[in-house]
């Protein structure tokens, strides 16, 4: 148990901004940079798709858009793999930022169309021009000049050959007062550079997906038989999964005035798509922070839960969601009611985590009791029918685990 707190406790996640300002040095947009500590200062990454799959999970689930970026778009770099796949980002706060190594080939010259038929807006980074490239460009609705890197005649060039084009221009690594007066005076739209702000870092808590669980969840997505609630199905034999649903439902883009009282309806309320996209982004990204002893453990409680909730006169499948969010603590390391209290759900869950009230309070009680084996008092059930609702419990979290094993092998 404390190598699994230690583990978690190192679950901070880090992700760098660095603004991008107008004429009038008004910050326009942010971009987003991979960190992987506190202290980076450039980017360190073996593979591109999974550093901007993990900028995108970081910027809109585990620190969230209200503190990256309040108000102002987010420029995110895109891989060629990437580029094939909608952002979960909405098309007014994320511009598609495409690197300088992408081919200009019909493959993702197709893939910029579909993202500007659904309103992204497109920059094409470290710009060099080249007639290749040039049906890239018509898409482009900026183009970032690295003034350091073409030097001052190049970068006038550049200006030249782009002004048949409507395209904003963005000069970086703009390094002074005079060059910034410099660009400015050419025409350039926008500008960012170490001189008018260097990057900074943001951190907040991982969201462990446990690679099981992630890829049962896409292969539900995939299946075009698939219902919502059977993929809510796949969602709530995961805490983490659970929480990240609940997290993108309470996101400020995806804010409703009701409650949420199950996976499934979340998912209804985001569309399978967008579920899917996410699994995909947790599958590129890789994190597998959460133990698949962990996985079984909550599995166990949560099934326990459910078979003993009719005891308690209360629905099966509330009984099911409380007894899994109960583990939440233990999987971030910090207090239950830090995270449960941002949730849209029903205040009877949170009254039964946090409280231990009302009838999913009681089962939830009983339930943390037995795993104690501690006696329990009042219209608790048998203890002879609990003892055999923990087994089947313990028995249905092992043949789940056997099951997401074999579907992540295959």
């Amino acid at each position: 148990m404390e190598s699994l707190t230690r583990h978690l406790a190192e679950a901070t996640v880090y992700l760098g901004r660095q603004p991008i300002y107008g004429p009038n040095r008004d910050i326009r947009a942010y971009e987003l940079l991979y960190r992987r500590a506190a202290g980076d200062t450039t980017a360190r990454f073996r593979d591109a798709d999974q550093a901007s799959a993990e900028v995108m999970l970081k910027a809109f689930l585990e620190i969230g858009l209200p503190t990256v970026s309040p108000l102002q778009p987010v420029f995110i770099n895109h891989t060629r793999a990437l580029l094939s796949m909608a952002p979960i980002l909405p098309p007014d706060r994320c511009v598609i930022e495409v690197l300088e190594d992408v081919a200009a080939d019909p493959g993702t010259l197709d893939a910029l169309r579909r993202l500007k038929s659904l309103h992204y807006r497109i920059a094409l980074d470290d710009f060099v021009y080249s007639e290749a490239i040039v049906p890239m460009i018509a898409l482009a609705d900026y183009v970032k000049l690295d003034l350091q890197a073409l030097g001052a005649g190049r970068f006038q060039e550049h200006l030249a050959l782009l002004r048949r084009f409507d395209v904003g221009i963005i000069a970086e690594k703009v390094e002074s007062e005079a060059e910034f007066r410099w660009c400015k005076k050419l025409g350039c739209a926008l500008f960012q550079g170490y001189y008018l702000r260097r990057p900074e870092v943001l951190s907040g808590r991982r969201i462990p997906a446990n690679r099981l669980s992630v890829i049962s969840l896409l292969s539900e997505c995939a299946n075009l038989e698939s219902s919502a609630s059977m993929i809510a199905a796949t969602i709530a034999r995961d805490a983490p999964l659970t929480y990240g649903l609940l997290r993108l439902a309470n996101s400020a883009l995806h804010r409703r005035r009701s409650e949420i009282r199950s996976p499934a309806q979340a998912v209804m309320m985001l569309g399978i798509d967008f579920v899917s996209r996410w699994a995909t982004l947790l599958v590129l990204a890789g994190n597998d922070d959460c133990p698949a002893g962990y996985l079984e453990a909550a599995l166990q409680r949560a099934r326990m839960a459910e078979l003993i909730g009719p005891s308690f006169h209360c629905s099966a499948q509330e009984a099911y969601i409380t007894g899994l969010l109960s583990t939440l603590d233990s999987v971030f390391n910090e207090p239950l009611a830090a995270l449960v209290e941002p949730l849209p759900i029903d205040i009877r869950f949170k009254r039964a985590l946090l409280e231990r009230e009302g009838v999913l309070g009681a089962v939830l009680d009983c339930v943390l009791a037995y795993e104690s084996a501690e006696s329990t008092v009042g219209p608790e059930p048998a203890p002879e029918h609990l003892r055999k609702k923990f087994w089947d419990a313990a028995e249905y979290a092992r043949n789940m685990v056997s099951q997401m094993t074999s579907a992540a092998r295959s």
